[in-house]
């Protein structure tokens, strides 16, 4: 018994010495792998509030900094607002980071802090929404990281189309009306279902669920023929509350509903039947990559040669529950 309790516990003491050795092997190539790097400031003044695909970009960027021994600022408004996302700007201006990450929300707006920053020698990466000039004309950024957002409304609508050839009216809720990134989605959207004979057409909705819920019951009043919904936001500024209007007045089955990027609510009514699709963008490397890139530039001055895109990318039965995988325990939604 008692060489038993004996050998029982330098089995113990042995394989605590083993995990020691194991995290201090670990943490010497943390350190390696960061030595002699230059630590970089990444600075993120992006138009991104507090909600679910903003906090994946941030987890993104935390990560990529990490793992490309960068250090990283995150800032964020509490709602959407052009102005104070350009007041972040300049603040990051003035703080003088290597290098600025921006959405082009509004390039006309943000033009001359762009041109400022890039005065100042402040390299800029956008990410989520990019200037849809041609290059030569856009506001001064080195690369763009994001979904090509008409392309991402044009595939919304072939995924509607294929689930019912024969639709007759679509709509798009515009819950930030003058968002330059969203009124390009839901063009593609409408020019797409036009094309194949629809009538289509965006109204805005805002961002007062309460409001978005009664705007969305008039109009389905007043448009009963409506048998598609292009939701831009997967919840409850659009998504979550119009399929609960649609459950509602029971008409959430015979809606062609597809929703831009992920949320629970969305991945559940595609196992429903409910939706047809989910358009994603990949969020989490929208922060992740300008880490990557700032590194390869700050260190070598070398860029991808084009803008890299990051979607469309297509959710629906075919490959549900991996994403469901993706969202529910990655958390990389």
């Amino acid at each position: 018994m008692t060489t038993n309790i004996r050998l029982g516990a330098l089995t113990t003491l042995a394989f605590m010495a083993a995990a020691g050795a194991a995290m201090a092997q670990e943490t010497a190539t943390a350190k390696d792998h960061c030595a002699g790097r230059k630590p970089y400031l990444i600075y993120y003044a992006t138009h991104a509030v507090p909600e679910p695909v903003w906090e994946t970009v941030r987890r993104g960027a935390e990560q990529g900094a990490l793992d490309n021994c960068l250090k990283m600022k995150w800032t964020q408004d509490q709602v959407f607002s052009i102005e104070t996302t350009i007041n972040r700007m300049e603040t990051a201006i003035s703080e003088k980071p290597d290098l600025l990450v921006i959405t082009a929300t509004d390039p006309t707006a943000m033009r001359p802090t762009l041109e400022r920053a890039a005065k100042a020698g402040i390299p800029v990466i956008a990410i989520n929404v990019l200037d849809t000039a041609p290059k030569g004309k856009r506001v001064p950024y080195l690369i763009g990281i994001g979904a090509d957002v008409y392309r991402s409304g044009v595939a919304a609508a072939e995924q509607v189309l294929a689930a019912n050839p024969k639709v007759k009216h679509g709509v798009v809720p515009n819950h930030v009306p003058g968002h330059a990134g969203l009124e390009a989605m839901a063009k593609g959207f409408i020019d797409t279902l036009k094309a194949h004979g629809a009538m289509a057409e965006m109204i805005s909705i805002g961002t007062d669920t309460s409001q978005i819920a009664a705007t969305m019951s008039n109009y389905f009043l007043a448009n009963p023929d409506t048998d598609a919904v292009f939701c831009m936001n997967s919840g409850p500024f659009c998504f979550e509350t119009v399929l609960d209007v649609e459950r509602r007045e029971k008409r959430s089955k015979d809606t062609s509903n597809v929703s831009f990027d992920i949320s629970p609510a969305l991945l559940e009514a595609i196992g429903t039947g409910e939706a047809v699709a989910g358009i994603d963008q990949l969020m989490y490397l929208q922060g992740y990559l300008p880490a990557v890139v700032a590194r390869n530039y700050l260190d070598y001055g070398m860029l991808p040669d084009a803008d890299i895109g990051t979607g469309p990318a297509i959710i629906d039965k075919s490959n549900l529950e991996k994403v469901r995988h993706r969202v529910m325990d990655a958390g990389l939604n």
